[in-house]
């Protein structure tokens, strides 16, 4: 009986690597405070990118998160476009990143 509880649990160990690296991060608009927003979360693979788009448009950010490698992009427009307004490194985990000016509207996960 041990010998399978242990088999189990190793399978799943190795299969949970095997699906990819949980990024979390939460974003809120002008008037709500940093971490008390919308969290937004994706499992990712190396090679592998989440994207979306905001609405409303966000005025902070704080990566919740994150395994190495991987970083958070912030985008003034929809679909990622006119170019990246901010980046954020995993290593930036539980620190917030706020702009006076709700400019935040998509986002790219990349790992």
């Amino acid at each position: 009986m041990q010998f399978i509880t242990v088999t189990a649990l190793t399978i799943c160990a190795v299969a949970s690597q095997a699906m990819g690296a949980l990024v979390a991060f939460n974003v809120a608009p002008l008037g709500t405070s940093c971490g008390d927003g919308t969290t937004i979360s994706c499992n990712l693979s190396p090679g592998q990118s989440c994207k979306g788009n905001f609405n409303p448009t966000q005025a902070s950010v704080v990566v919740t998160h994150a395994l190495g490698n991987c970083h958070v992009s912030l985008y003034p427009q929809n679909n990622q476009q006119g170019g990246i307004v901010q980046r954020l490194d995993t290593d930036t985990t539980g620190t917030c990143v706020f702009t006076s000016v709700a400019e935040y509207q998509s986002y790219g996960i990349f790992c």
